[in-house]
């Protein structure tokens, strides 16, 4: 690639580039960088069409992101023609001071990993390269501390997530775990949705049935919500109620004067990070919690600390990458048990 006629910095004297903070001269060029198509190859501007999931690169519909396409090329051949400092590491810190959040792409097996391209994205930016420049001249574009439900809409986006009702929602052909009500003792076994019928709304949502085909071959027809729950989700609440597994930020909540028996006796969720909104899964609400805790934290993210530390790639004085298999629930592979270093044991009748 040519180099770039241009006038080094060193030898720019105007007072227009004296007068610029540190973050807004480094827009400035970011903003030149981006606007020349013949680096597109290696980085551009995207406008996210819909909502992106982590995986994706975390994209946020109609707000403008930085892709990085080659982290390689970018580095070798672009950075040293508008930076002093060439390396990648300070283009990525720079952009992460400035409140950018750094996804890697998912590869073709689901998985991300520090060589891959990767997106920075920023919820404050608009869909034009000139709301990128616009913000050079604002001093305090840092990081700012966002409302909660400012945050939780910024999760929901970038887990391609709409705000859920408080019932799990099941689809037939599901794996389940179903209680099998007609023996002495009411037992839980592994089974399907066959089918589904709505016999009723209340201010909670629909009130569903369902018809379950166990394993062992025995069906139920006509089986209460209250007794199918998805597989992870019934081996996350087993594992938490027989404190096999710890949790983090998550608290159970039911409404006992409720005429919905789903609310009543299985409830909802709520994370300490999102009391607006309520989580129909266990799973769902642990796994925005760590999403949020990573944001409000960066680099000092602690393991420990996390509901779903295995889903997240930890880098020395580096913001965690989130790295789980995002397959929608319709690509996702049968899941039998859960990996015992999540805490749980092989699974067993209760």
């Amino acid at each position: 690639m040519p180099k770039r006629k241009r006038t080094p910095k060193s030898e720019k004297s105007g007072s227009r580039f004296r007068s610029h903070s540190k973050s807004s001269c480094f827009l400035h060029w970011l903003h030149l960088m981006l606007s020349d198509k013949s680096n597109s190859h290696a980085v551009s501007w995207v406008v996210p069409l819909k909502n992106e999931l982590i995986c994706e690169g975390g994209g946020v519909k109609d707000v403008g992101k930085i892709v990085v396409h080659d982290i390689a090329l970018l580095k070798d051949s672009i950075l040293r023609e508008y930076f002093d400092k060439s390396t990648f590491s300070h283009f990525e810190k720079m952009l992460l001071e400035l409140g950018f959040r750094k996804h890697y792409h998912c590869n073709h097996k689901n998985t991300a990993t520090k060589t891959n391209s990767c997106s920075f994205v920023h919820t404050k930016l608009g869909k034009s390269l000139q709301s990128l420049l616009d913000q050079s001249k604002n001093e305090n574009f840092q990081r700012e501390a966002q409302s909660t439900s400012a945050e939780s809409a910024s999760v929901y986006a970038s887990t391609n997530q709409k705000a859920p009702g408080i019932k799990e929602d099941l689809c037939v052909g599901d794996v389940v775990f179903a209680c099998w009500l007609k023996g002495v003792r009411k037992r839980w076994y592994l089974g399907r949705v066959k089918s589904l019928k709505v016999v009723g709304e209340t201010e909670y949502g629909q009130v569903r049935r369902y018809s379950i085909l166990f394993d062992d071959g025995d069906k139920d027809d006509n089986l209460d919500e209250i007794w199918v729950w998805g597989e992870e989700s019934y081996l996350l609440e087993t594992a938490i109620e027989d404190k096999k597994r710890k949790i983090f930020g998550v608290t159970h909540c039911f409404d006992s004067n409720s005429n919905d028996e789903y609310a009543k006796e299985r409830g909802w969720y709520v994370t300490d990070l999102t009391n607006d909104f309520k989580f129909a899964t266990v799973a769902k609400a642990m796994e925005v919690y760590d999403n949020l805790y990573v944001r409000r934290n960066g680099k000092r993210a602690c393991p420990s600390k996390m509901n779903f530390p295995n889903k997240w790639t930890f880098f020395p004085d580096s913001v965690p990458i989130y790295n789980s298999n995002c397959l929608r629930s319709d690509e996702r592979p049968e899941i039998r048990s859960l990996e015992k270093q999540e805490g749980f044991d092989e699974l067993g009748s209760t």
